[in-house]
């Protein structure tokens, strides 16, 4: 999957004190790049750059990424800060747990 993430932010510079993304302006300028991969990709949704951090750690987690790895992704100084993941996925596992139903038990 990193290789796909250097494809589409492309090649970095052999400078080490390069920016990576060069001419940032301000926070709204990621929303530019972010449109044309989702346009691309063939999603309709309309997702933010935030919806992107968000779906990038609960996917970490439900691949099993542990969550320490995951706060230091994600650029988080407080490990709470990346817990709140942690009930979202929960929440899903309790809903498809609960989608099982055994006929005629007697309990």
């Amino acid at each position: 999957v990193i290789q796909q993430a250097l494809q589409l932010c492309g090649i970095r510079p052999d400078d080490d004190e390069a920016l990576v993304f060069e001419g940032l302006t301000d926070a709204s300028w990621i929303s530019r790049p972010l449109k044309v991969w989702i346009e691309t990709s063939g999603i309709k949704k309309h997702i933010t750059f935030h919806c992107g951090r968000h779906s990038y750690a609960s996917l970490l987690l439900e691949n099993g990424v542990d969550i320490y790895t995951i706060k230091s992704l994600m650029g988080h100084t407080n490990v709470k800060t990346t817990q709140i993941y942690t009930h979202i996925v929960n929440e899903q596992k309790e809903k498809a747990a609960n989608t099982l139903h055994i006929e005629n038990l007697d309990l």
